[in-house]
């Protein structure tokens, strides 16, 4: 059998995200090592001949943590990475220690120069940033902030005090600060005291987090979510999903979780709400792409009707991240932070999409016609 791939410019070899189930040898050609983050196409290094992609195959079973493109027409080796783990598994202790040595010395080596390429983009707020300054509002207000004690959780914090840490103990940009206080001020998760100083200019005194536990908890969820290796598809908005289960949150609020923590609502009653409260067509392909996310949804039977169950904590927490990271893809977009902006309306019927490559999906399709991805009945 044939185990030499061709590919020209632009084709992928494989995707970050992919199963780890090859090993390719470089024959000829260039390739490019590179993540996608936000939309953005990040190249992290270039391949040639000689050197080996997918190597980590070799000793587990994780997905790719990069994607592979051609830059010119290449030619790969393309080995299962069974047949290599078998060989492996043969030689001499002294040769498997120094392989496994290299393979994590490569490792290490691409993990330093994507982070060093993360921290270099000059959006208004890199990846890299998110959890700093959620990590660093969490710290000020808890060591400098006014705790209201009528109110738990909520705090009052000096915007002198917290621009003076900003710039001076954590070298972070202030205005960066300033435009994250007004994402959550948009959000309604803080309010801004707007003063006049002494030549009668407006100008932010002081920010009450109306809870401060959350922006501790999303501090933590997204500093996990990016640095725990390969792409964490929870901390990537879909605005599909992202309806769906903000639409599943607001349906659920009255309804008692059982012992499991999980909620069930009628599925063709779901259905009629969701089409005329949401304007959304609920599909199956909609309940894919929250589980390729990571929130799960099952149907069952129950007195001969149909429940749509979920786990209403869960949803509840992860629809409040999303609601951040959406409007920090925003604010990264249009380079500030919009107050004006109205929210978005729209139907999510003519917009459906294959879970797994995000390509257009028609009614009534089984697979999709782009990757040939199973839909769900």
């Amino acid at each position: 059998m044939d185990n030499i791939r061709r590919y020209k410019k632009g084709d992928l070899v494989f995707r970050e995200g992919d199963p780890s189930k090859y090993i390719y040898v470089v024959q000829s050609g260039r390739l490019a090592l590179c993540i996608d983050r936000g939309g953005k196409k990040f190249e992290i290094m270039q391949l040639g001949p000689s050197q080996i992609i997918g190597e980590q195959a070799m000793f587990s079973n994780g997905k790719q943590a990069y994607s592979v493109e051609a830059l010119q027409e290449s030619r790969l080796m393309e080995v299962p990475a069974e047949i290599l783990k078998a060989q492996f598994e043969k030689a001499p202790p002294g040769i498997k220690l120094m392989v496994k040595s290299l393979v994590d010395e490569t490792k290490s080596s691409r993990l330093a120069l994507k982070q060093a390429r993360l921290e270099t983009e000059k959006s208004p707020c890199p990846q890299v940033s998110v959890p700093r300054i959620f990590s660093l509002l969490n710290l000020v207000a808890r060591h400098t902030g006014k705790p209201n004690a009528d109110k738990a959780g909520e705090i009052e914090v000096d915007w002198g005090v917290l621009k003076l840490y900003t710039a001076r103990l954590f070298a972070e940009s202030p205005q960066r600060m300033r435009s994250l206080l007004d994402l959550l001020y948009k959000l309604g998760r803080a309010q801004l005291v707007i003063e006049k100083n002494e030549e009668g200019q407006e100008e932010l005194k002081k920010c009450v987090i109306h809870d401060i536990q959350f922006i501790e908890d999303f501090a933590e969820f997204y500093q996990y979510n990016l640095y725990k290796g390969g792409k964490a598809e929870i901390i990537y908005v879909d605005t599909l999903a992202f309806k769906v289960a903000k639409a599943l949150v607001l349906m659920s609020l009255d309804l008692e979780p059982d012992f499991r923590g999980a909620v069930g609502i009628e599925y063709d009653h779901l259905l009629a709400e969701l089409k005329s409260k949401f304007k959304l067509d609920l599909k199956s392909t909609h309940l894919d792409l929250l589980e390729k996310k990571g929130l799960l949804v099952k149907r069952v039977s129950k007195d001969q009707a149909v429940l749509l169950k979920f786990d209403k904590k869960e949803f509840e927490r992860v629809s409040g991240f999303w609601s951040v990271i959406h409007e920090i893809d925003k604010w990264n977009e249009k380079g500030l932070v919009d107050l004006n902006e109205s929210e978005e309306e729209g139907s999510a019927e003519a917009t459906s999409q294959c879970p797994q490559c995000s390509g257009v999906i028609q009614e009534g399709h089984k697979f999709c016609s782009s990757c040939g991805f199973k839909l769900a009945a």
